[in-house]
């Protein structure tokens, strides 16, 4: 079993290695550092920290609790400038004073930090964070095509100039705005977020494969004089995908009651478990893919066995080999493992090895773990 203490060493060695400014917070994209690296982290690592410490404080660590105020209190580095009444954006890049982020904006990005500010508020309850998030999830629907359905990748999609990548209406931000959607009305009792919530499920569906129930990565959207038409769907598999709509369809049943969502989520469960079991010639199994992705899908599994133990123990060994494994045989560097900690570094130690995300993914698994 992964301990708490193996999880806090874990969360121990990335605030050693990576944060660089503890007011304003501020952390590194890489460890170790190289002299070609950048100042400071993107957004998604920032928030991947967030979700680590947030973890943290969930596992019984309270001293992380004034850590994950600055860290939340930090994002503004990263939050546009100016923007329409009621609405707040995100950008890629921090700035070097608060509402001075630059760089692309993403939806998924955004819609992720909506949801980091939800669990701050579900820690602290400082009516700012919920505010923001609504702000934030505001913002999303501008976004939303009427025709279609969905949210592109980022703004540059909204554009006829959009590259393939751009223009995909993709289960990454999609899905997430289910969750953040649910609980905005779990929390408001609004009925907009509830319409919302189901408006995106609705479009989120069309990516589940009818006969293995696994989720795809998303809807292409085509670019016709000026005219936008749907494309196919985008068949890659990132197990993070699975795991929004496992979360979903949680909430959902929740919400409505409707044991439908159950069976969904068990049966997307299993077709994660299917396409993402791995076992390596060292004997180890894992659950191959982007270990930040994984562990979306790890906490998916935490939910479903508040619901049935027993059940979810097959996938919870799995999550249980790969660390053991990376904590056993791999540390380095006062606590950290590797990206594919059930198999050891990658040679030369390359970018998933040395990437903030990657770390904070780990502590997470391993905080979810214990």
């Amino acid at each position: 079993m992964v301990t708490h203490a193996q999880a806090r060493r874990l969360y121990d060695a990335v605030m050693k290695n990576f944060l660089i400014s503890e007011s304003p917070m501020a952390f590194s994209e890489f460890a170790p550092r190289r002299p070609q690296d950048r100042d400071t982290c993107y957004l998604f690592s920032y928030f991947a920290a967030a979700g680590m410490m947030y973890r943290a404080i969930r596992a019984g660590e309270e001293d992380v609790r004034e850590p994950y105020r600055k860290l939340i209190e930090g994002l503004a580095y990263y939050r546009a400038a100016q923007m329409p009444d009621g609405q707040s954006k995100y950008h890629s890049e921090r700035g070097r004073t608060e509402r001075s982020g630059h760089g692309p904006c993403f939806f998924d990005d955004n819609i992720w930090v909506a949801r980091n500010l939800l669990c701050a508020y579900e820690i602290f309850q400082e009516p700012a964070y919920l505010e923001e998030a609504k702000k934030i999830t505001a913002y999303t629907y501008t976004a939303w095509n009427q025709k279609l359905g969905g949210l592109v990748w980022c703004e540059n999609g909204l554009t006829d100039q959009g590259t393939e990548q751009e223009l995909e209406r993709g289960l990454s931000a999609n899905a997430c705005c289910i969750l953040v959607n649910a609980w905005l009305y779990q929390l408001t009792g609004e009925e907009d977020y509830l319409e919302w919530t189901l408006r995106f499920y609705r479009f989120c569906k069309q990516m589940q494969d009818p006969v293995t129930k696994i989720y795809y990565n998303g809807v292409h959207t085509l670019v016709r004089d000026g005219r936008r038409l749907a494309g196919a769907v985008n068949r890659d598999l990132y197990s993070y995908n699975p795991g929004s709509m496992i979360l979903a369809d949680l909430l959902l049943l929740e919400i409505t009651g409707d044991k439908a969502y159950e069976q969904d989520a068990w049966q997307a469960a299993q077709a994660t478990h299917e396409a993402f079991l791995r076992k390596n010639p060292n004997g180890t199994r894992e659950y191959q893919d982007f270990i930040w992705f994984t562990a979306v899908w790890a906490e998916s599994c935490a939910e479903l066995e508040k619901r049935d133990a027993g059940r979810v123990a097959q996938y919870r060994n799995i999550f249980e080999e790969m660390l053991q494994y990376g904590i056993r045989n791999c540390e380095r560097l006062g606590g950290l493992i590797p990206h594919d900690c059930a198999r050891g570094w990658r040679p030369g130690e390359d970018d998933y090895d040395r990437l903030l995300l990657t770390h904070c993914a780990n502590a997470e698994i391993a905080f979810l773990l214990a």
